[in-house]
């Protein structure tokens, strides 16, 4: 794939910066020089949550190339001011709430995931039509015997995808929702599919997981979705586009096998509950962009993951060591 070097000058702006891909998304960043507006909600002392992006990259907490600013997606003119404040180059959109909180507080969901993706493409619209690359998901594909998305988080992406399409046809805003399935790596401790994680976190610090599915999926390393995101925000393109960027599935148990081959005395069992999904996907448009799609095999990614995990909790040890000599 080729590097990322158009135009590093200026920014690309990121909603839910302070998320698992989010976070992911700001290391790779950093590294490639390219300056970002990171968004998200502000904690009650007015500051963005950056735990995540601070296990995730360390060395890079407090990169220069990073402004962390605070922005609910659901408040239409605070995303309209802010896109036009920093006049990005780009929009990457991953704010939205998950499949456990869209069932618990379907209205909450709804604002978030549709009303905030609205929000965010008429921010474009107004900006003359700058591109907007999107967190769709396999969730939003059809599956079962319904042939339709499974929960309410599903219908709320597969809305997103068609309102993304309207918005090309009525008004000329290029936008390109990716489709991933299950991203694995350290900074995944939410929504149903972070298990695969959770259990990757066990191993490496010496406890026993139960993963309550099993299945066959699209397991991604959250080093690679970064980069795709990356990739086509910095990259022109015209249309509303779509695209899944897994083809590949492996089944729980390969997953438990990775774990073993990094942590021999892992104590990982799995669920007999089976977890359905899609099986069919279209990678075309992410890869005509790109040039192609990162892929970190299986054993190699879930050894990083490993890896990083045994790092942070060492990390952890020793500021508490620290912490304890200076009193």
């Amino acid at each position: 794939m080729s590097p990322l070097n158009e135009d590093s000058g200026r920014p690309l702006l990121l909603t839910g910066a302070s998320g698992f891909i989010g976070a992911w998304i700001l290391r790779r960043a950093v590294e490639a020089g390219q300056p970002v507006i990171a968004c998200d909600l502000a904690r009650d002392d007015a500051a963005i949550d950056r735990r995540r992006f601070t296990q995730i990259a360390p060395a890079l907490s407090s990169s220069a190339l990073i402004t962390w600013q605070a922005l609910d997606v659901t408040d239409a003119e605070a995303v309209s001011r802010t896109v036009a404040q920093y006049r990005p180059r780009a929009l990457i959109h991953l704010a939205a709430l998950q499949i456990p909180d869209c069932a618990r507080n379907p209205r909450l969901g709804a604002l978030v995931n549709i009303l905030g993706h609205i929000n965010l493409l008429e921010a474009a619209r107004e900006q003359g039509g700058l591109p907007l690359v999107y967190g769709s998901s396999a969730a939003a594909k059809p599956r079962g015997p319904a042939a339709a998305p499974a929960n309410l988080y599903g219908v709320y992406k597969k809305t997103g995808e068609e309102i993304s399409r309207l918005y090309w046809q009525d008004h000329g805003v290029p936008s390109i929702g990716l489709r991933p399935y299950i991203v694995y790596g350290i900074g995944r401790d939410q929504g149903e599919t972070s298990a695969l994680t959770l259990a990757m976190r066990a191993a490496a610090l010496g406890e026993a997981y139960r993963i309550p599915f099993r299945g066959r999926f699209g397991l991604q390393y959250a080093a690679d979705v970064a980069e795709v995101f990356l990739g086509c925000a910095r990259r022109p393109f015209e249309g509303a586009l779509l695209s899944d960027i897994s083809e590949g599935l492996e089944t729980v148990e390969e997953l438990v096998a990775a774990i073993e081959a990094s942590v021999p005395e892992a104590r990982i069992t799995v669920g007999s509950h089976e977890r359905a999904g899609p099986e069919n996907f279209d990678v075309r448009a992410a890869r005509d962009l790109l040039g192609g799609l990162p892929r970190t095999p299986l054993h190699d990614g879930v050894a990083a993951t490993v890896a990083a995990f045994r790092q942070a909790a060492q990390r952890q040890e020793k500021q508490a060591d620290q912490t304890a000599e200076a009193r």
